[in-house]
């Protein structure tokens, strides 16, 4: 992400930024919703990881993908260069079996099964927290491994920017941002373009067009928050974004069937639109509405002159999902417990034409509770959840945490819980393939861990197991030649994840590793693209009046074909950026991803994006 350091006050802040101690009380001060409750996050019970506005503004990246990759126990892949699908996988999950929230939307698509990451600015990015563990205890489908939320900027004072960047392969990119701030309200937007030549993407030369595959994305988005009353808050939100894709397919002539050159591409826009309401009756009192829309509409098309046909050419998918959910928090007797209620309701529906779905609907509400007890050392919280679901019946849930602080310093927890993820409507109606007997994923989670804070940051090691049943994948039925999706069996992913953060002087540093086993508990074969060990390096530093930051992403080899067993080697990635205040109104931005001009492989028949460089120049109005 190329973020604008200067927006948040005047240039001398970079520095200021950076030589900010980074202390257990400063954590104190970080409020964060690890269970669903805005809590200190040296209180949290459970391995809560934040991602703040200071340290995204540090990273500078050119896509989502940086960010992303700060995520302790995530390898996190892009299938090609910007605009490609951007996957998670946590601790062993896979990319839809974790959850990702926007402002505590639901992202993930019930067509898809997944998150399209790739689609948000970074810009629009306030702060991200992590949760690891199965969660759905309290936010229902697909929190199996855990859940990303990623909160959106609001405006902190008047003020304006503008900027402009280019790079390699043709990237470009027109940003701007404007805030304003009243004694009551703040409003922030934010619009981008970016366009991307690109390079060719496939690796087999009698696969595709081997032209350049480029992509195109317009983001628009609009925060508001109002301040009523010391006793009320609203929130509204607004989002916007739409995207462009280029890939590779084997195309024929509709008439000859002989092999042509086609363009095909993926036509992506998302429409979110969310308002919150925080009432606060009385102390110890608190009650949260939210309601939302989200619309996702994808439709593959082809962007050459010449007739052709290939299969998927002319479908569209249409989403959408519309939610709300009610949240109250009650400070029992004594003050050292806490009661939450809470109800959800969601009805999500899908189209495909020109081949209609079976099935186009589904709705589900949901109840769940949470008690959490308090005392000087020590913290329990013990929540469940019980959901109906369209066609499924009720689904349970529950989780269990336990904290600990009687040795000074130190933090130590364990915790147990259960997770859930439903079929998408593909699986369940896909028209050519669909299977509507599918039963529910399931995972178990144990986890235990402990927290060092050092007095100039933290150290955090977890031991996690996460245990899953009933997956759904593409298997072969009866007759050999069809293949749907099914219930296939159990996986079972174990390790430790380790996080660290360190400020020396004017230098920060930040780094987490994952070691870890998975595998298929029937064959014993490890599950696809999981990589037995990977990490994360960031280093930044600080001087008058700018930044200068760099980081490591290292993975070890993974499965790459579960059929032949072939591996995909392993790789590491140096990145570097500076940023410059110019003048007191304008900054000036270099960046270089994989510097040392590594060739990777992350998912089979692909190129990955070699060095790449960018350059950018923003002017600021306060």
């Amino acid at each position: 992400m190329y973020v604008d350091l200067g927006v948040s006050g005047v240039p001398l802040l970079l520095s200021v930024i950076l030589a900010a101690s980074v202390v257990a009380s400063d954590m104190e001060r970080i409020t964060v919703t690890g269970t669903r409750i805005p809590q200190s996050q040296a209180e949290q019970p459970v391995p809560v990881q934040v991602i703040s506005r200071n340290e995204i503004a540090r990273l500078q990246g050119g896509s989502i993908l940086p960010l992303l990759r700060q995520i302790a126990g995530a390898e996190v892949y892009q299938t090609g260069g910007f605009g490609g699908q951007t996957s998670v996988f946590l601790q062993g999950g896979g990319s839809g079996q974790v959850l990702v929230l926007l402002d505590g939307q639901p992202l993930t698509s019930p067509t898809l099964g997944s998150a399209a990451l790739q689609n948000l600015h970074p810009d629009e990015v306030e702060r991200i927290e992590v949760v690891r563990g199965a969660r759905s205890s309290l936010y229902g489908s697909n929190s199996m491994t855990g859940v990303i939320h990623i909160f959106t900027r609001e405006a902190e004072r008047n003020e304006a920017s503008v900027r402009v960047r280019h790079g390699a392969h043709n990237f470009r990119e027109l940003a701007g941002s404007a805030s304003y701030q009243t004694d009551f309200s703040q409003h922030q937007l934010q619009f981008s373009r970016r366009l991307f030549e690109g390079y060719d993407l496939t690796v087999d030369r009698e696969f595709g067009n081997q032209m350049m595959d480029g992509a195109q994305a317009t983001n628009f988005s609009l925060n508001n928050r109002f301040d009523v009353s010391d006793r009320l808050q609203i929130r509204l939100r607004h989002t916007d974004n739409r995207s462009l894709a280029e890939y590779d397919q084997s195309c024929f002539d509709p008439e000859t069937f002989e092999r042509v050159t086609c363009f095909p591409a993926t036509q992506t826009r998302q429409q979110g639109t969310v308002g919150r309401f925080d009432v606060q009756w009385r102390p110890g009192l608190r009650h949260e509405w939210q309601l939302g829309e989200w619309r996702e509409r994808m439709r593959t098309v082809n962007r050459g002159d010449s007739e052709s046909f290939w299969l998927g050419l002319g479908d569209e998918f249409m989403t959408e999902r519309q939610h709300l959910s009610w949240l109250q928090t009650q400070r029992l007797a004594g003050g050292n417990q806490q009661l939450s209620i809470g109800l959800d309701w969601q009805e999500e529906t899908a189209e495909l034409e020109p081949m209609p779905l079976d099935n186009e609907r589904r709705r589900s509400v949901a109840g769940l509770a949470q008690h959490q007890w308090s005392y000087p050392n020590w913290q329990v919280n013990l929540g469940g959840r019980l959901e109906h679901v369209t066609g499924f019946g009720v689904q349970g849930s529950h989780h269990v945490d336990f904290g600990w602080t009687g040795v000074d310093g130190w933090l130590f927890g364990a915790g147990q819980g259960s997770g859930y993820r439903l079929p998408t409507f593909n699986d369940l109606y896909w028209p050519q393939g669909g299977n509507p007997n599918l039963d529910t994923e399931r995972s178990r989670n144990w986890r235990a861990f402990s927290r060092y804070y050092t007095g100039y940051g933290h150290a955090e090691v977890e031991l996690f197991r996460n245990e899953f049943t009933n997956l759904i994948a593409w298997a072969p039925t009866a007759d050999p030649l069809l293949w749907e999706p099914q219930n296939i069996g159990s996986a079972r992913a174990h390790g430790a994840t380790l996080r660290w953060e360190h400020q020396l002087g004017v230098w920060r540093l930040r780094a987490h590793g994952t070691v870890q086993s998975t595998y298929d508990r029937e064959t014993g074969q490890g599950l696809l693209y999981r990589a037995d060990r990977f990490g994360n390096l960031t280093a930044s530093y600080g001087f008058a009046e700018g930044v200068l930051s760099a980081d490591v992403y290292m993975s070890s080899s993974r499965l790459g074909d579960a059929v032949t067993g072939e591996r995909l080697p392993g790789y590491w990635l140096l990145n570097a950026r500076w940023e410059q205040v110019l003048l007191p109104q304008w900054h000036f931005y270099v960046s270089m991803d994989n510097l040392l001009d590594k060739e990777y492989v992350q998912r089979p028949g692909f190129h990955e994006p070699r060095r790449q460089f960018r350059i950018g120049l923003s002017y600021h109005w306060r």
